[in-house]
């Protein structure tokens, strides 16, 4: 009837309503929504399902918005509802082969132009029609007429098969001009730069930009690169500009490194070890210009399975190692690197370093290793600055605090915050988040926490508590410490605001199976705001 397809809103493209034109207004997609629906529909694939959800009860039935058409089943006599579905997969749409009466057709792409009714009664009673026919449909955010929808739709064709055939020309003649033996760059950047790869070196890729230093003639500067991350980096970098995604097809191991995002940690990992390149560029040209300028003589070389000492690559710190290999010099027979082995360390942490890294384990030396091991130790007594912004940290030397035996700043919050050098930004959060926790339970008022031989929070659980939260390895497990802390702590001493926004939160089978980072953080914000650390109160109500 017409009170299935009326509708109060305007066509998106000519701004007329349904009456005005004569037609009924329809859900079309917008043009992100088109684009990515167009490349599943050209190969013949679809990306809507159809839900099927009934009512269990009249009383549901009865609470169903006078909008919606009900469907009742003639067996069961239950009201239905349909809804357009579709899946996502780490942001990308899921699709399936179609199935339906209309495929193959010969026109692939049919089903962009089966609009379903903005109306929500015509919207349940087509989508049901197309359900049980098996029938291809398109559904969108944007309201429009079905004529001026599908113009829409053939402009945007039209356009994009133009894109793409251009596309195809300048890779074909790129291609037949690197098999005729000439290159011809890749793309071109915002800056100027072009890219290119050469058939001599099909795995590098090769950047030519424009020397603008005022010290060195201008002109035009290339450069190499040829590890997975380098690239990596290089694509990120330019984002959405049309270089990136020719190198995305080319290097296919450099995109899956963007795509598992672990091109930061390999490239802190290089910066922080000397690679085999970077050992056999000290020339003996170099090394006699060194002691020709005064600097000092590194002395006789070190030999194999010799005990020494190795500088870390900030030079605070010195390590005992052994020597495994010498590298030296063909022609003059100078040592290039040490490859060392680290005493008390994995295998894994071998590598190759400089000869002006390495010295021997003489008095003076152990001297200095010494004072500066202490110093170390010293700076480690110094509270993380990391944690100053919680509330916790102002009582941690509070005389009403549930765990008066605790320091006043327990050590293993300092181990949880402080991580490796070339740990990742989650790595580091991680940590943060590790001694926030610890930071609050060891400032929590007396009262909060019922200690008690036979509850279930004793000595022996809060022992077992703080060991699961130091060595937690990911989001699950600091989540499930989180949410045994706020069962055990009291919901007199949380603000009341606070205590309602924990319970908007999500329930703590939900929270522990989508765990992450960020919603940990939420909790314990919440959790550090609103405890009333300095307020002891409420004593003759508890009862052990």
């Amino acid at each position: 009837n017409i009170a299935s397809v009326r509708c109060k809103e305007t066509c998106y493209y000519c701004g007329l309503s349904d009456v005005a034109l004569g037609a009924p207004l329809c859900r079309v997609p917008n043009e992100d929504e088109w684009l990515e629906e167009f490349t599943h529909a050209s190969h013949d694939r679809t990306t809507y399902m159809v839900a099927e959800v009934s009512e269990s009860s009249s009383k549901q039935a009865n609470s169903i918005n006078a909008d919606y058409s009900v469907h009742r089943d003639n067996k069961t006599d239950t009201p239905k509802r349909f809804f357009a579905v579709r899946v996502r997969v780490h942001g990308k749409l899921i699709s399936s082969a179609a199935d339906t009466i209309d495929s193959p057709s010969k026109n692939f792409n049919s089903s962009m132009q089966h609009f379903l009714p903005r109306n929500s009664r015509g919207f349940q009673a087509e989508l049901n029609f197309r359900h049980e026919s098996k029938m291809l449909f398109n559904c969108g955010s944007l309201t429009a007429h079905e004529v001026c929808a599908v113009s829409a739709h053939r402009s945007r064709k039209s356009k994009y098969l133009l894109e793409r055939r251009r596309w195809h020309e300048a890779n074909i003649g790129r291609e037949l001009a690197i098999s005729c033996g000439k290159s011809t760059p890749l793309g071109t950047d915002l800056y100027g730069r072009t890219y290119w790869v050469f058939s001599s070196e099909p795995k590098s890729l090769f950047v030519c930009g424009t020397n603008t230093s005022t010290l060195e003639r201008k002109g035009k500067v290339w450069y190499r690169f040829h590890e997975p991350e380098e690239i990596a980096s290089i694509m990120v970098c330019l984002g959405k500009e049309p270089p990136c995604d020719i190198l995305k097809e080319i290097f296919t191991e450099a995109y899956e490194v963007v795509q598992d995002k672990s091109w930061r940690s390999l490239l802190m990992l290089r910066s922080h070890s000397s690679s085999p390149h970077q050992r056999k560029s000290i020339t003996p040209a170099k090394q006699s210009a060194t002691k020709d300028s005064g600097e000092e003589d590194l002395g006789p070389p070190f030999v194999e399975d010799e005990n020494v000492l190795v500088e870390s690559t900030n030079g605070r710190m010195l390590w005992d190692a052994v020597v495994i290999k010498v590298h030296k010099d063909r022609n003059s027979e100078i040592v290039n690197g040490y490859f060392v082995h680290y005493r008390n360390w994995s295998s894994r942490f071998d590598q190759w370093v400089h000869p002006e890294r390495v010295v021997e384990p003489s008095k003076n030396n152990l001297i200095v290793q010494t004072e500066v091991l202490e110093e170390f130790s010293l700076n480690q007594q110094v509270k993380p600055r990391s944690l100053e912004g919680l509330n916790a940290f102002k009582f941690l030397s509070a005389k009403n605090r549930a765990n008066s035996t605790v320091p006043a700043f327990p050590p293993e919050i300092f181990d949880c915050t402080h991580v490796r050098p070339s740990a990742s930004y989650d790595e580091k959060l991680l940590g943060i988040l590790k001694g926030s926790l610890l930071l609050i339970e060891a400032a929590l008022p007396f009262g909060s926490l019922i200690p008690s031989e036979l509850g279930s929070w004793n000595s022996q659980s809060v022992a077992i508590w703080r060991y699961m939260v130091k060595h937690s390895l990911g989001p699950e497990t600091l989540m499930k410490c989180v949410l045994v802390l706020e069962d055990a702590i009291s919901p007199d001493w949380l603000l009341p605001q606070v205590s309602y926004m924990l319970s908007a939160v999500a329930r703590p089978w939900r929270a522990i199976c989508e765990a992450s980072l960020p919603a940990i953080a939420l909790r314990i914000s919440l959790l550090d705001d609103g405890l009333c650390y300095g307020t002891v109160k409420g004593r003759r109500g508890y009862r052990s």
